[in-house]
């Protein structure tokens, strides 16, 4: 099995939550859980360290990444420039084609909210939000920043309470994207994010 089947594999377990913030990979447990050496796990503990997944510290132990209620707050102030700034930039490119796939985008999320596929539901539609700016880079960055999120939210069992406001919201940037109306939308989304962060760091007081 490779060292990026392995991390694959890890990853998917440190989004679901199954390993809380903090919480420390064991190599010896994982390379019998997938009946291999030490080796590729190490490799694949690499992997996620390059991911920004883990943080391996001097003794080769490796630990899920647990941050501060500042650094917390900074994610998301981060998260506000670059989303807000790619659908600002996105509105002025979208074509009938890219308001039928936010369309569909959003339709599904909403399907997604109420089960334990939300946050991919989520992310697919912000991303069909964001594609037409062409921002790739942007696009991953802000990608990776979701997921560092996406570990805390998990690992700390919260499940969102403000589902019928954050569907609202999204389908009031919708509207705005048809209108073309580049200052609501990001007013909305700024909002959005920010209530998002405000849910977060109040579950992990």
């Amino acid at each position: 099995m490779s060292a990026e089947h392995i991390a694959d594999s890890l990853q998917a377990d440190i989004i679901a939550g199954r390993y809380q913030p903090g919480a420390e990979l064991k190599q010896g447990e994982i390379a019998e859980r997938f009946k291999v050496s030490r080796i590729p796990i190490r490799d694949a503990l690499q992997l996620l360290a390059a991911r920004g997944l883990i943080d391996l510290v001097p003794n080769r132990r490796a630990r899920v990444i647990s941050l501060t209620r500042d650094e917390i707050r900074e994610i998301y102030d981060i998260r506000v420039l670059l989303e807000c700034n790619c659908l600002a930039t996105a509105i002025d490119q979208m074509r009938d084609t890219d308001l039928e796939r936010i369309s569909a985008a959003f339709r599904h999320s909403s399907i997604d909210a109420e089960t334990a596929n939300w946050s991919d539901g989520d992310w697919a539609f912000h991303k069909a939000l964001y594609l037409p700016s062409g921002k790739a880079r942007q696009i991953g960055m802000i990608d990776q920043l979701r997921q560092t999120c996406r570990i805390h939210i998990s690992g700390y069992s919260i499940l969102p309470d403000q589902t019928a406001q954050w569907l609202k919201d999204h389908q009031d940037i919708v509207d705005a994207c048809h209108t073309r109306d580049s200052e609501r939308a990001t007013r909305v989304l700024k909002l959005h994010i920010e209530a998002a962060g405000k849910t977060l760091l109040d579950a992990i007081l």
